[in-house]
């Protein structure tokens, strides 16, 4: 009977084992703890993601700003004022949610249309990746025609029982023909967890001369100007 036991648990372990091995997008913590229950310590350090393969977003803890973790590097960025932010490479932050990916491994998928909005990367993937049911790491590389996004900034010692209570002190900033780097993740499984209940997709931006950084809440972009690449 113990030797049974033992049987199953290693299958078991096993299998969990491989799973981990197969989907490389790792979650820490939910979005909707931090949102509705007020959970905003920080749950996970950038530090332990030091490797040149690793892409990783999420707000820094207390919702104190935005994380973009980019080949390896943590950039962040804190609210200044209504017209500017102030983007920071540091050695390491903590985040009280974070989806992230250790061992990118990033394919270039073609484009269909000629202009794209946020939602409309996010139906391409969809369509692509039809039959995929695991998270995917997106990043798209080159010259946005448009872009609006946003740092969080919660006042100090405030306590946050909803989004709304979480947004405040939330700024955007808009920017027209800007380079650099969309990095995102897509899931069908994981509203609330690390993208938005309306939403398979959450995309931070960094810009390529690291002076603008944030989570997008809109964007519109010519495919010719730009490169998407796919990691599984």
């Amino acid at each position: 009977m113990k030797f049974f036991i033992l049987l199953i648990f290693l299958i078991f372990f096993n299998s969990c084992n491989s799973v981990k091995e197969i989907n490389n997008v790792k979650v820490i913590g939910k979005m909707s703890d931090v949102m509705w229950k007020g959970d905003l310590k920080g749950k996970i350090a950038t530090d332990s993601l030091n490797n040149k393969e690793t892409y990783g977003l999420g707000p820094i803890e207390f919702l104190k700003g935005e994380i973009v973790v980019f080949e390896g590097q943590t950039f962040v960025s804190k609210v200044i004022d209504s017209v500017f932010h102030q983007v920071t490479k540091i050695p390491s932050v903590r985040a009280p949610f974070f989806v992230y990916s250790t061992n990118s491994d990033l394919k270039v998928v073609e484009f269909t249309l000629e202009n794209y909005s946020i939602k409309e990367i996010e139906e391409h993937i969809d369509s692509v990746y039809k039959n995929y049911d695991q998270p995917l790491l997106i990043r798209i590389d080159g010259v946005f025609n448009n872009m609006k996004l946003h740092s969080v900034n919660l006042p100090e010692g405030e306590q946050v029982s909803s989004p709304d209570e979480a947004h405040q002190g939330l700024t955007q900033y808009d920017f027209n023909n800007i380079s650099g780097s969309l990095i995102g993740f897509f899931s069908r499984h994981h509203k609330a967890v690390f993208t938005h209940h309306d939403s398979f997709f959450h995309a931070h931006f960094i810009s390529d001369d690291r002076q603008v950084l944030g989570h997008i809440d809109e964007l519109n972009f010519n495919s010719s100007k730009v490169t998407l690449k796919v990691s599984k």
